[in-house]
């Protein structure tokens, strides 16, 4: 069993998300920090092989961004995850395609949490483990619009 089915038969499913307990996935070019694309590519491979794969992440996405917190750790595993669909969905991976967007299946509530969520990383984003030695956010954020989203989520 892979850890994303471990996760949704154990009712983790934001633990596996933010990478906590047995979902954390370290790599030596993340600085030993929780690498997110990896646990989304775990999710990914485990949600193509069900019937409405697509709608599964929606849900799956909605009750991970329900359980976040205005806090550095949680905005930043948001802003991190979000990048992640992005980028899997720019190089058409699984069964994500150009044609669907996760944040168009999001409320006008789910949306704002993000644009909350979003403004809070920007103003905090030195409370972040290893932000020193980051991009800017603002910069990180050029990549996920490169990827393909159309939105500016610190407005929302």
């Amino acid at each position: 069993m892979g850890k994303f089915e471990q996760a949704v038969k154990n009712n983790e499913i934001t633990a596996y998300f933010k990478g906590e307990g047995d979902y954390f996935s370290p790599e030596e070019g993340n600085m030993g920090y929780h690498n997110e694309i990896l646990n989304f590519i775990g999710m990914m491979s485990y949600l193509e092989k069900q019937e409405h794969p697509y709608q599964l992440l929606v849900k799956y996405f909605r009750l991970y961004l329900n359980s976040l917190k205005e806090d550095a750790l949680d905005a930043w595993s948001l802003f991190r995850n979000i990048a992640c669909y992005y980028y899997l969905r720019k190089k058409n991976r699984f069964f994500l395609t150009e044609n669907e967007d996760l944040i168009d299946e999001l409320t006008a509530e789910e949306k704002k949490k993000i644009g909350v969520l979003y403004r809070y990383l920007k103003e905090n984003f030195n409370k972040v483990p290893g932000s020193a030695q980051m991009f800017p956010i603002k910069k990180q954020f050029g990549f996920t619009r490169k990827n393909g989203c159309r939105y500016d989520l610190f407005s929302f």
